[in-house]
């Protein structure tokens, strides 16, 4: 029993010990935002004045009784600044909003990657249609702010935690029907994220196990890539499910399961699997250029101006007098994905193979571009190649293309 007591005071004292080191960390946001002009629509369900919710097993506060919504918004300094924007959306089962470890915390991690942050407060206790209001709305409040905030507006993301994850799958589901009456200008700024992040989402399945109405009947191609991030020991299987609907509907998905972490694990280092999601994720965004710094995004635009308008894409040296090899590459990704929305890639072309050609240009490794379908050449069944008589042949192999077939098949050739 004297075990029993001495461990129920060192897990107090290091909770309190936690909960005084997040709480220092916390700072004021930059800019905070009342969501609604006027009397916002929907259906509240809130029975008295804001508050918070203290006490809690875990060492953080929740907000409940929220009747207000606002967005919240953390900028991180601006020579770190990349030009990517997240929405975080706290959970709390629709009664609560977590605002401390799955909003505060996560604002501030997320500045200390170059990311600003968008905390949004919306109304709870209330229905799923009336929060996802909030959302969309806090969407294009974003978007009609990004210039001031210095934010890319093709770089808008969502990150949503427990019930936030369901708030985040109505976004990505109805981000082409708006839920609510046009009250203003700023409801003319799109509301589709660029990319979507789930961490632990609930509320999005019926009695039988399947993604409830009006989710899972929306979820299909063409809607934007999505991250999702579960630990194998939650009671829940929500984020299994939306992933395999995801498979199925050719939603690009990268999906981490963990060993263990339980249910609301937010960012917090806690020494078990699901610590290391955040890295994950990290990883994720790099991958798909929103980690890219402000300079290689511009130098990104001016390629595709000059592209688009038929001139030679000007050198990066002219703007990016210390550019690398890796930066141009990111400059090429940003472009290629652009691209390959209207003109698929049929396959990659490599240049300076030998180690001597490298060696001539100053790299370390093969250079890499990309084939699009619309610049294949078309043969005729019997293709009739005039030459001219003793000149040598040179056929060039130094083309890869993208295959994908099913391993089953035997590759003659």
């Amino acid at each position: 029993m004297r075990f029993l007591r001495n461990a129920g005071f060192l897990f107090l004292c290091l909770g309190c010990l936690l909960s005084a080191h997040w709480s220092a960390a916390a700072r004021e946001p930059d800019v905070v935002l009342p969501l609604w002009t006027g009397s916002p629509p929907g259906e509240s369900q809130a029975r008295g004045a804001e508050h918070r919710v203290e006490g809690r097993p875990r060492p953080f506060y929740q907000l409940t009784d929220v009747t207000t919504p606002t967005l919240s918004v953390f900028l991180p300094p601006e020579a770190s600044r990349n030009g990517t924007l997240v929405l975080v959306c706290p959970g709390g089962g629709l009664q609560r909003v977590a605002w401390e470890h799955e909003g505060l915390e996560v604002a501030d991690w997320l500045n200390s990657r170059g990311i600003a942050a968008a905390v949004l407060k919306y109304r709870v206790p209330s229905p799923a249609r009336t929060a996802a209001m909030d959302v969309q709305r806090a969407m294009r409040r974003i978007r009609s702010h990004a210039a001031a905030w210095k934010v890319d507006p093709d770089s808008v993301g969502f990150l949503g935690f427990s019930a936030g994850g369901e708030l985040g799958v109505w976004l990505l589901t109805h981000s082409d029907e708006r839920l609510y009456p046009e009250g203003d200008a700023e409801d003319a700024a799109s509301c589709r994220p660029d990319f979507v992040a789930l961490a632990y989402s609930g509320g999005l399945l019926q009695r039988d196990g399947t993604l409830k109405e009006p989710l899972g009947g929306r979820i299909r191609p063409g809607l934007p890539p999505v991250f999702v991030t579960h630990a194998f020991d939650d009671s829940s299987q929500e984020s299994l499910v939306l992933a395999l609907a995801l498979k199925r509907a050719g939603v690009p998905t990268e999906v981490h399961v963990f060993r263990e972490g339980g249910h609301g694990f937010g960012v917090r280092n806690t020494g078990i699997p699901t610590g290391s999601w955040k890295d994950r994720y990290s990883e994720w965004l790099g991958s798909l250029g929103y980690l890219d710094r402000a300079g290689l995004r511009e130098q990104a635009r001016r390629v595709a101006v000059a592209w688009e308008s038929g001139r030679t894409p000007p050198r990066m040296s002219e703007f990016i007098p210390d550019a690398t090899v890796s930066d141009a590459y990111a400059v090429q990704h940003r472009w290629v994905r652009r691209h390959a929305a209207v003109d698929p890639v049929a396959g990659f072309k490599a240049a300076a193979a030998t180690a001597s050609a490298q060696a001539a240009l100053g790299i370390d490794g093969p250079l890499a571009g990309v084939l699009f379908r619309s610049g294949r050449l078309e043969a005729s069944s019997r293709p009739v190649i005039p030459l001219r008589e003793g000149e040598p042949i040179v056929v060039e192999t130094e083309v890869g293309y993208l295959t994908s077939v099913d391993l089953s098949y035997e590759i003659l050739n």
